[in-house]
């Protein structure tokens, strides 16, 4: 938020915006929205269509929860792992850096692909747990 202000005050008083501000603030952005996609899984806030099943039994719901885990989730977490790290060292190989009057490095960014795939991954794996032991009645 303060890089935004700054960047608009800038264009404001000075007539000419900061060029690195909207590279950097796009980075910021996408970090925030990528690490933060376990905690949400953590606090069970993320986006569900719970009209099919919210009239079902806690143990169906479980029993749901636990397929759609093992045919949904850990598949694509696994390909965001696999493919993020791979994306991740290509661009540090190559010192990836932004188009622009300013060049940013991008390989860090690239590299929280990867991480924020084995943090869900993790995530998964409780919440998975939490399933099972919901199909078990405890």
């Amino acid at each position: 938020m303060i890089i935004v202000i700054c960047d608009v005050s800038a264009r404001a008083f000075f007539e000419r915006p900061i060029d690195w501000a909207f590279a950097v603030s796009t980075q910021l952005y996408a970090l925030l929205f990528m690490i933060l996609g376990a905690y949400t899984l953590l606090h069970n806030a993320h986006v569900n269509v719970d009209i099919l099943v919210a009239k079902l039994s806690g143990r169906t719901r479980a029993l749901i929860d636990t397929i759609t885990y093992l045919v949904f989730f850990f598949p694509f977490v696994s390909v965001l792992i696999y493919f993020g790290y791979r994306f991740a060292h290509r661009s540090w190989a190559s010192g990836e850096t932004t188009w622009g009057v300013v060049a940013i490095p991008v390989y860090p960014i690239k590299s929280v692909i990867f991480v924020t795939g084995c943090l869900l991954f993790l995530q998964g794996i409780v919440q998975f747990t939490r399933t099972l032991r919901a199909l078990r009645g405890k």
